[in-house]
């Protein structure tokens, strides 16, 4: 009796990204077209003549200029504020939301999360609009608390997402042991999911930051003379001219969202080793 072999199934061999035709040439432009703007930005802030594009040598008094402009410090601490409130709310009711909508059936889940996750998909310029008409609706009139207001529900779905993914890589195991150790809810929330969640907090609590502070339609309906903050500032200053103040003002922001990134991977980095 015979025994014939199955023939074998060739697996084809995967192609990597590198191998696709013109790839490097597309990754080249896209890395230049990205950062070159940075570079040119950065050494024209040291720019001693007026215009923003022409070298006349080398000088740090935009620098200067740019510290000791009342009005410009004034925007900066109300886009910090701003984005401080928006943060702290946004990634509470985010943590709270991702906590819950995993209880959920999985049909309500995605209704859920599909409605918080609206501002996402819909075009800013349709939310700043709707939002000033709300304002006007229930009372309110632009300025600090609208603009605390619209950048919190705004933030919220970016606190969300990696909070939401953190949850889900932890898995149901940690929780379903200590459930069964005699743990209360109360206890498993405070010594089991914040811990395993803080990366993931981290991570949403600095994306709503950014997206407060770098926010520009929004801000630019809902402010007013006395609640102005940076974006806006920094648009009415290019409407007048380009110069090198803008472009210390970029230098300086760059500086700082470095910073806040390095701090904030070394901080996760760190507590990732220690439970480890």
């Amino acid at each position: 009796m015979s025994s014939t072999s199955a023939p074998t199934r060739r697996v084809p061999k995967s192609l990597r990204l590198r191998e696709f035709p013109g790839f490097g040439a597309i990754a080249v432009f896209a890395l230049v077209f990205l950062y070159v703007p940075i570079v040119i930005t950065t050494i024209y802030s040291f720019n001693d003549g007026d215009s923003a594009l022409i070298w006349k040598g080398f000088s740090l008094r935009w620098f200067e200029s740019v510290l000791t402009n009342a009005n410009l410090i004034n925007s900066v601490m109300i886009s910090l504020q701003i984005a401080v409130v928006a943060t702290f709310f946004a990634t509470t009711f985010a943590i709270l939301f991702a906590l819950a909508v995993e209880r959920l059936r999985a049909k309500g889940s995605s209704i859920a999360l599909g409605i918080l996750s609206a501002p996402l998909v819909i075009p800013e310029i349709v939310l700043a609009v709707a939002t000033l008409g709300f304002i006007r609706i229930i009372g309110l009139q632009p300025g600090m608390l609208a603009l605390m207001l619209a950048h919190i529900s705004f933030c919220i779905p970016f606190a969300l997402m990696p909070i939401r993914a953190r949850l889900r890589g932890i898995g149901g195991t940690y929780f379903e042991a200590a459930t069964d150790l005699g743990a209360s809810a109360w206890q498993v929330a405070r010594r089991i999911t914040l811990p395993l969640l803080v990366p993931g907090i981290i991570s949403g609590a600095l994306l709503a930051f950014v997206i407060s502070l770098d926010d520009f339609i929004i801000s630019n309906f809902l402010s007013s003379s006395g609640a102005t903050p940076l974006p806006v500032y920094l648009f009415s200053m290019i409407r007048r001219g380009a110069s090198p103040a803008v472009n210390a003002i970029a230098v300086l922001l760059l500086v700082i969202a470095i910073l806040v990134t390095t701090i904030a991977y070394l901080q996760t980095h760190r507590r990732s080793k220690k439970n480890a």
